[in-house]
């Protein structure tokens, strides 16, 4: 009787660990993103999300940022991007590359850390002298573990989808607050 207990067991947990890596070879990335609209013109708009002494009030773990090659804020200009995820967590290092950038209109980033590539298009359009902001992210883990491990956070959990969101309602506060004038 212990004995198939036992044996259920651990084919239970053997087929728990196979979903798990199955997750990580079907999904193979996760795509996600968000939509705000902002009571501010596109220029003021995209000038605050572009405004790199703003990154830490909007971007969740943000530390820093460093040119490492290029022009600043020109395509294919690479910086190195300091991160702390959470309490009691090691910061981890991103490089960052501006793929495409077309001013108040969008700018699509590229960021290879250790165990990630993640990419993100950040679009705007202005409607009425409100500005919509919306982006299209999508990380690829680099191993099947890290696949998988992503896969179950957002399928599970939502995980990936609540940072953005959480971070671009935050932008729209740091938006609708400015009193900066860029112009």
């Amino acid at each position: 009787m212990i004995r198939k207990i036992v044996i259920y067991l651990l084919l239970f947990v053997i087929g728990l660990v196979l979903l798990f890596f199955a997750m990580g070879l079907f999904n193979s990335s996760v795509q996600y993103g968000h939509e705000i609209s902002v009571d501010k013109p596109i220029k003021e708009a995209w000038a605050v999300a572009m405004d790199e002494s703003k990154y830490d009030l909007w971007l969740e773990g943000f530390k820093s940022m460093e040119l490492i090659s290029g022009e600043y804020g020109e395509v294919g200009s690479k910086y190195k991007i300091i991160v702390n995820p959470g309490e009691d967590q090691e910061d981890f290092e991103m490089i960052e590359t501006v793929v495409s950038k077309e001013p108040l209109e969008h700018v699509k980033m590229d960021f290879d850390s250790e165990f990630m590539i993640f990419k993100q298009t950040m679009t705007f359009e202005e409607n009425d002298a409100k500005t919509s902001i919306k982006t299209d992210s999508r990380v690829i883990g680099k191993s099947l573990f890290m696949r998988s491990m992503f896969a179950c956070m957002e399928t599970l959990t939502g995980s990936f989808t609540k940072q953005e969101t959480k971070n671009i309602e935050a932008l729209k506060r740091v938006i609708e607050e400015n009193s900066k004038d860029y112009y």
